[in-house]
């Protein structure tokens, strides 16, 4: 007698994983392995038999098997909260390796991936609904989630049944997928899938059990298929069709209140990151490669998630405040997005206890790495062996001449590419700033009382740009950047530029612009000294700042010394020589309507002009510029020093 199911009515549709060098092997180890792991010792714990239906969700569905076996171990069946196969189905998409997300299914590392970096949050939570599922965590789901963390994992080779023996009778349950075939349509009476050539599709599934046969797996299809839900897959059909196996264990559930500093995180953060984003997720909007909203890793942004941040969060965080202010800042680019959200981890309560919503952009977060490839590259070229420090240092300023033409071809192609990113954030119809600002103009109109604030370092000001072109100019746009687009006409409370990357050409068609119609209520720049610039360095191989590298060599105007149209290269708004020469930036610095604060200095003017960096990342990390950038959106001329803005 054989159980009987069109496997053809079935979306089989999961990915194998692709390869990935960082993926950690499980090794087998001296516990000792049963000869066999009978299905009714498994079958006693009663963990539930899923359901899919018509849904390609297995990678989903499996894993939530896993959970379910792996909680109830720990906590009893009695006190077991099922979780939600929709949440890791969704959110393995941000993990997997296809872009986008129009494609059914999903691979098995992206949905372990998902578990590690978010928890999983209960089934009530997080209940299928029709249509497109949702990648996005509210802040109650993320909460949750974080409570259901997963701790190690690994890829447990799957042509090795020793190890995988070893694995089952260590954990007891395994993360499974293979290539499903007509003989799962018939499987025998006593449970054994008999091996068939028709290949169907690929299907996620957890491993229970073992006997001399083969292994015995928990399936997604409801208790009325196989063996009530169960059935056995042969060796000689797992070796020919297995495709991909982890096991994994629990982690512990975790309450931060204060970041773990950097120097005393272990290697595997990933359960402080968990357990960090419930509270981050309000806070962070990512930017991808395109200019949308990235969909993809750890801080994935849908418009949703945009919309529920606008209209949901900050009015719930802000209803008893005097004042409502949004800040949205744009961190410099150099730093990872891990280096961004643990900084905002410090930042969010310092401005939450100014009544400060503050909203962080993640965006272009791997140009520090390639910025230090392309010196590297350059470097290459003069030298191929050795480093900076074997030469004398009396060579040091010919060799930075020598770098910026060698760098320039990458770095200059590099450079554009960035820029592109950052203005089609703008002006693309589903850019991640245009729709940001569609939102921020409808919440503008219910709370007209609403103070929007701008904080960008460095390259965060390429952003800012067309950010502030849009949001600021009444009707018709002109100029380069967003020419013929319509503006939304809104007053901007504040804008503070650490040591800006924008040429003073786009400064004034996008801020020069706000400036000048009275739209920016007050403008600051940070800048460091032109000596400070010339004692800076990037990647300890080109011994000036970057806004130095910017002008020399990135930008389209390269330096040619001697020249007398190039030989400054291209003026950058965040460099003390260059707003000098301009008259335009000297009358509204003159005036007031710009302020302008070079550093580093003493503070002896007050708290609002005191700053202390003197690196271009020193901006970030100087609690003089935190204080005096907070005393400018809050209107103070002091600002109390607390342990929240000290190092």
């Amino acid at each position: 007698m054989h159980s009987i199911l069109k496997v053809v009515d079935r979306i089989l549709d999961t990915r194998p994983d692709t390869l990935d060098f960082r993926d950690q092997l499980y090794e087998a180890t001296l516990v000792d392995v049963p000869a066999r792991i009978d299905l009714e010792e498994y079958r006693k714990l009663n963990i539930p038999i899923l359901d899919q239906g018509r849904e390609g969700a297995c990678t989903g569905f499996a894993l939530a098997t896993v959970a379910h076996y792996l909680l109830a171990k720990r906590y009893g069946l009695n006190n077991l909260t099922p979780v939600s196969p929709w949440m890791l189905y969704a959110m393995a998409k941000r993990y997997d390796e296809w872009p986008g997300e129009d494609y059914e299914g999903s691979s098995a590392r992206g949905a372990m991936k998902a578990w590690h970096k978010h928890g999983v949050c209960s089934d009530r939570l997080w209940t299928h609904r029709s249509g497109k599922v949702k990648r996005d965590l509210t802040g109650t789901q993320a909460s949750d989630a974080s409570q259901r963390p997963l701790g190690a994992y690994y890829r447990v080779n799957h042509k090795d049944l020793v190890a995988m023996h070893s694995a089952i009778a260590e954990v007891g349950i395994l993360y499974a997928t293979g290539l499903v075939h007509e003989g799962w349509e018939r499987i025998d009476s006593d449970g054994a899938i008999p091996l068939k050539e028709t290949i169907r599709g690929g299907h996620a599934f957890a491993l229970v059990g073992y006997d001399e046969r083969g292994f015995w797996f928990q399936n997604s299809w409801g208790n009325t298929w196989g063996k009530n839900g169960f059935a056995l897959i042969t060796y000689d059909d797992w070796l020919l069709n297995g495709t991909d196996v982890w096991v994994a264990r629990l982690g512990v559930p975790i309450i931060l209140n204060n970041p773990i500093p950097r120097k005393s995180q272990p290697r595997s953060s990933q359960q402080k990151t968990s357990a960090i984003y419930a509270n981050l997720r309000p806070h962070l909007i990512s930017i991808g490669a395109d200019g949308a909203l990235s969909d993809n890793g750890t801080y994935a942004t849908s418009s949703e998630a945009v919309q529920r941040i606008l209209t949901e969060d900050f009015p719930q965080m802000s209803a008893s405040w005097q004042k409502k202010r949004l800040c949205l800042f744009v961190p410099g680019g150099l730093q990872s997005k891990d280096q961004v959200v643990e900084a905002m981890t410090n930042l969010r309560q310092v401005f939450l206890n100014q009544e400060i919503y503050p909203l962080a952009f993640l965006w272009n977060n791997e140009y520090g790495a390639t910025l230090t490839q392309i010196l590297q590259n350059g470097l290459k070229q003069r030298r191929p062996e050795g480093t900076v420090e074997d030469n004398q240092d009396f060579m040091l300023d010919r060799l930075d001449d020598a770098l910026e033409p060698l760098v320039r071809p990458e770095g200059s192609l590099q450079w554009s590419v960035l820029k592109t990113k950052a203005l089609q954030a703008a002006k693309i119809y589903n850019g991640g700033i245009r729709l940001i600002l569609q939102f921020i103009d409808q919440l503008q109109k219910q709370e007209p009382n609403l103070e929007i604030h701008l904080v960008g370092h460095s390259l965060g000001s390429l952003l800012l740009e067309p950010l502030v072109q849009l949001l600021t100019t009444d009707g018709l746009i002109s100029g380069s950047l967003l020419g013929g687009d319509v503006g939304y006409g809104q007053a901007i409370a504040s804008c503070t530029l650490w040591a800006p990357a924008s040429t003073l050409s786009a400064f004034h068609e996008s801020y020069g612009q706000a400036i000048a119609n009275n739209k920016i209520g007050k403008f600051t720049l940070f800048t460091l000294t032109d000596e400070a610039e010339n004692n800076d360095q990037c990647a300890n191989i080109y011994h000036r700042s970057l806004l130095y590298l910017i002008a020399h060599s990135l930008e389209e105007k390269p330096r040619i010394p001697f020249s007398p149209t190039h030989a400054q290269g291209t003026a950058i708004a965040g460099m003390e020589k260059f707003i000098r020469q301009d008259e335009q930036l000297q009358s509204w610095i003159a005036s007031g309507k710009v302020d302008w604060i070079l550093a580093p200095n003493t503070g002896s003017q007050g708290a609002q002009f005191h700053c202390a960096a003197r690196t271009h990342e020193g901006f970030s990390q100087d609690p003089a510029t935190l204080r005096a950038t907070l005393a400018r959106i809050l209107g103070e001329p002091e600002m109390e020093e607390s342990e929240d803005t000290q190092e």
